[in-house]
């Protein structure tokens, strides 16, 4: 009896250690591995907060260091930024139009499938920020008002 248990315990241990793997370069085939900003250039939407479904709606689209951002954030109107955008030390980081600075850093990337964008907040207590790759609707950018609200914060 003694030996079924350790027979036992060593199977499933041997199918614990077998069912780990480490997947830090799996040729870009399982997508969730980040490659960096290199592949930013897109529309997205946001999807997550900390691991959360979002219950508000941003977009936002960068293309040739320039960024487009419609959020209905504290809203009921899509509200429209702009501004310019960079990537340094794989810290991706922006200004708004008026001369403003995004509030933060942002560490993260693509993942390899180019399906997701991920945003890790550079700040005391982080934040993560998960965006699909998607094409902003029509009506979404027609919604959006030219100009910032008094009131209202940029999502970024």
């Amino acid at each position: 009896m003694k030996s079924l248990k350790i027979l036992s315990l060593v199977m499933m241990l041997a199918l614990a250690l077998t069912g780990c793997k480490d997947n830090k370069d799996d040729g870009g085939n399982n997508g969730p591995s980040i490659s960096g900003f290199d592949a930013i250039e897109n529309e997205w939407k946001l999807v997550s907060v900390n691991g959360v479904p979002n219950d508000f709606h941003v977009y936002i689209s960068f293309d040739s260091g320039t960024f487009f951002l419609f959020q209905q954030v504290y809203t009921l109107d899509f509200l429209y930024y702009d501004g310019t955008y960079s990537v340094a030390n794989d810290k991706l980081s922006g200004t708004y139009k008026d001369g403003t600075a995004w509030k933060c850093d942002y560490s993260g990337g693509v993942s390899k499938d180019g399906k997701t964008l991920t945003l890790k907040s550079e700040e005391q207590n982080p934040v993560t920020f998960v965006y699909e790759a998607c094409v902003i609707p029509e009506d979404v950018k027609e919604e959006a008002t030219a100009t910032r609200a008094i009131n209202v914060v940029p999502f970024l």
